[in-house]
C-alpha cells in the first residue's frame, strides 16, 4: 500500500508534463483541466505531484546530459520524462533511490512501455547514487530566446539569467494591511514579504483572514505606480487572477477587472472574496469591450511570452517559440492602440496607462513602448515607486526587472513596466 501511494502522486506528475507537451499549454492552464490523475489525488498528494512536475520541468536539461552518458540511444519521449522524473526526484528532492527507481519502473508501463523496464531500472541504478548531480553545466535556454537575450543583455547576463532560472524560487506576498501575528519573512525594499520556505500556503497565518495574497515582488510593482488613485475609476486589463486588481482596490481605487478568460476570473472572484476586497468583474475580450464612460487609469498587464517567468514555470521553453511572440507582440500593439486612443473610449483625456509584460524580450517592451509613442500623444512618466534599486530604471524612466536581480536574496521575475500619460 506504501509504495501504491508513493506512485499515486509521481504517476501525476508524469502526466501532469506530458500534458502539457501534448496540449501545448502552460502548467497553470494545465491545472485548470489536469489529468484524472491528478483529480483523484487528496491536497496534499497533489501539492506534490504540481511541485514534482516543475522541478522536472526546471531540471530537465542537467538530467539530460547525465543520461546521455548513460544511455545508448533515447528512449521514446515518455519514457524519457519517467528518467527525467526520476533523478530529478533522487538528486534535486533527495527522494530515496529505492523508492524512486521502483515507482519508475511501475510509470514505465503506466506509459505503455512496459518492454523498457529493465533499462530504465539499470540506467536509474548506475545513477541513482554517487552522481554529481552538479557536475552538469548549467543548461542554456533555447536557441531563438537565448539569441534575443544575448542581443539585448550580452552574453554573461544571459548566463546569470539562465542560472537563476535553476533555482526554485521563493515565495513572495502582498500584504493588505499590517503583517499578520506569527507570519515570518524578509520584508523587501519595495513592500513584499518574501518566504523562503512557506510550507502550506492555505496554513499560514493571515491567509484564511484575507490578510494578504501571493504575488512575485515584480509582478506587485506595477500597480504601485497608480497607489495614488484612491477614488478614481481604474481598468484593469487581463487582470485575472487577480494580483493587481486587489493592489488597486486595498490602495481605494474604483476598479474594473477585465479579462476575456471566465475560469481565470473566477479565481479572481475567489480572491476578492477571500480578501474581502472588492472590484467590478467584467468578462469580455479588451480590443471590443466598451464602458459607460472612461477611466481615469488603465492598468495594461498585456499578454505575453512570460519569458520572465520562467523561473516559476519552467515548462514554457518547451511549448512557446519564436512565432508564438510575433503573434503576441501584435496584440500588445493592438491593445495599446486600444487604450492610448482618445476615440477609443477607454481612457479620458490626460489620463494615464501603466503597461506592462512579464517577457525579458524587448521587443514586448521597450520597442512597444517606442513605437506607441510614435503612434499617439503621450509621454513616460518616469517610475516612482518607494524602494526600488536605482539601477532598475531604464534612462526614459521605464522600468525592467530580471530574474539575476537579487541574486542573494532569491532573485524575481523579469518585468518591464512603463507609467504613460495620455496627451503628451
Amino acid at each position: 500500500m506504501a509504495e501504491m501511494t508513493s506512485l499515486a502522486p509521481r504517476a501525476a506528475a508524469l502526466d501532469l508534463i506530458l500534458a502539457c507537451l501534448a496540449e501545448q499549454r502552460g502548467m497553470a492552464e494545465v491545472l485548470m483541466r489536469p489529468p484524472d490523475s491528478f483529480r483523484a489525488l487528496p491536497p496534499e498528494g497533489r501539492a506534490r505531484a504540481q511541485r514534482l512536475a516543475v522541478e522536472c520541468f526546471r531540471a530537465f536539461g542537467r538530467a539530460d546530459i547525465h543520461l546521455r552518458r548513460a544511455l545508448r540511444k533515447a528512449p521514446p519521449d515518455a519514457v524519457m520524462w519517467v528518467l527525467r522524473l526520476a533523478l530529478v526526484e533522487m538528486h534535486v528532492l533527495g527522494a530515496p533511490a529505492h523508492g524512486v527507481i521502483h515507482d519508475a519502473v511501475e510509470l514505465v508501463r503506466h506509459v505503455g512501455a512496459p518492454g523498457l523496464a529493465g533499462l530504465v531500472n539499470a540506467v536509474l541504478r548506475q545513477l541513482g547514487t554517487g552522481l554529481d548531480w552538479a557536475s552538469a553545466p548549467v543548461p542554456r535556454l533555447p536557441g531563438w530566446l537565448r539569441g534575443a537575450l544575448q542581443n539585448a543583455y550580452g552574453a554573461k547576463t544571459t548566463a546569470a539569467i539562465e542560472a537563476a532560472h535553476q533555482v526554485a524560487p521563493p515565495l513572495d506576498i502582498t500584504l493588505k494591511g499590517a503583517r499578520p501575528d506569527g507570519l515570518e519573512g524578509q520584508a523587501l525594499p519595495t513592500g513584499s514579504l518574501r518566504l523562503m520556505a512557506p510550507g502550506q500556503i492555505t496554513a499560514l497565518p493571515g491567509y484564511a483572514q484575507g490578510g494578504w495574497w501571493v504575488q512575485d515582488a515584480a509582478a506587485a510593482l506595477p500597480a504601485q505606480l497608480l497607489r495614488d488613485m484612491a477614488g478614481a475609476r481604474v481598468l484593469d486589463i487581463c487582470a485575472a487572477p487577480g494580483g493587481k486588481t486587489m493592489q488597486l482596490a486595498a490602495y481605494g481605487a474604483d476598479v474594473t477587472a477585465l479579462d476575456i478568460s471566465a475560469p481565470r476570473m473566477a479565481r479572481l472572484a475567489d480572491n476578492l472574496a477571500r480578501t474581502g476586497l472588492g472590484a467590478q468583474i467584467v468578462i469580455a475580450d479588451a480590443l471590443d469591450w466598451r464602458p459607460d464612460q472612461p477611466f481615469d487609469a488603465i492598468l495594461l498587464d498585456a499578454p505575453c511570452s512570460a519569458t520572465g517567468t520562467l523561473r516559476r514555470h519552467p515548462e514554457l521553453p518547451l511549448i512557446r517559440g519564436k512565432e508564438d511572440v510575433k503573434a503576441l507582440q501584435t496584440l500588445q500593439a493592438a491593445l495599446l492602440d486600444r487604450v492610448l486612443d482618445p476615440g477609443q473610449g477607454l481612457l479620458r483625456a490626460g489620463g494615464r496607462v501603466v503597461y506592462c509584460t512579464c517577457s525579458l524580450l524587448p521587443s514586448e517592451g521597450e520597442a512597444q513602448i517606442a513605437a506607441a509613442l510614435a503612434r499617439h500623444a503621450a509621454r513616460i512618466v518616469p517610475a516612482d515607486i518607494p524602494g526600488l534599486p536605482p539601477e532598475w530604471l531604464l534612462p526614459d524612466g521605464t522600468l525592467r526587472t530580471r530574474p539575476d536581480y537579487w541574486p542573494a536574496d532569491g532573485g524575481l521575475d523579469g518585468f518591464y513596466i512603463a507609467h504613460l500619460q495620455q496627451g503628451g
